[in-house]
């Protein structure tokens, strides 16, 4: 087993050993699915249908990328984990690649627990099967650069912590996940079109009801991965 594999199922043990975790991001998910499940009837518009799966999805993924990543990537300097790798011939970037990886494939299951549920209890599957996962992979990779850029700029894990949930409030307002973007004002609207939050969400929404997600967010979203990208791999701090 090659030493990146070894460290990257070692985070994937820590991440299942942390209830909050594995609640939060696999739980929740389908209990938003059952609980707005309950209350649809086959009448309901494409707009009511579309937003319950995608909310359950962008919540976790938010939880995922603005919350837990940040917060141990972070802590793991500030403890000084990262700066004892350097000791070693396990170089420290692979500790993030190995919390990508992880973040990678609990993001794979929520998604495929949200889509299956959903489909049990009555939604219709995703219209646009190739855009939705289009929508979902940029969505994943703009999230998790925004939160490598967060612990790679905050000093400690309770910082990143801080400015993680910061993010993730604003970013659930403005990206139409709280409130549905239909109801929130034109230009709270068109804020978070440029938010990778609100760009997935959109573009997941826009998928799922069978529509190619608009040009714009797919846009924001691979922008977004590249500067926050090369921005949290040229700030990243080890020690």
């Amino acid at each position: 087993m090659s030493a990146q594999l070894r460290i990257a199922t070692t985070e994937l043990r820590l991440y299942l050993r942390e209830p909050f975790a594995v609640v939060t991001t696999l739980i929740v998910p389908l209990m938003i699915i059952v609980a707005f499940g309950s209350i649809i009837t086959p009448g309901d518009s494409d707009p009511i249908l579309t937003y319950f799966p995608a909310l359950a999805i962008s919540f976790s993924l938010a939880i995922l990328s603005m919350n837990l990543m940040p917060s141990i990537l972070a802590g793991y300097r500030e403890k000084g984990i990262l700066r004892r790798l350097y000791t070693t011939p396990v170089h420290p970037s692979k500790v993030l690649i190995g919390q990508l990886l992880v973040g990678g494939a609990v993001a794979v299951t929520l998604a495929a627990i949200v889509i299956g549920a959903a489909a049990v209890i009555g939604f219709p599957m995703p219209g646009q099967p190739l855009g939705f996962a289009l929508a979902f992979v940029l969505g994943c990779l703009s999230l998790f650069s925004l939160g490598l850029l967060v612990a790679a700029i905050a000093p400690t894990g309770r910082v990143a912590s801080g400015v993680g949930s910061f993010l993730f409030f604003v970013s659930m307002f403005l990206g139409g996940v709280f409130t549905p973007r239909e109801v929130l004002p034109g230009f709270l609207g068109q804020l978070g079109d440029y938010t990778p939050l609100g760009a997935s969400m959109a573009a997941m929404r826009d998928a799922w009801g069978g529509h190619f997600p608009q040009p714009l967010h797919l846009v924001v979203m691979a922008t977004i991965t590249v500067v926050f990208g090369l921005a949290s791999a040229r700030l990243f701090r080890w020690e």
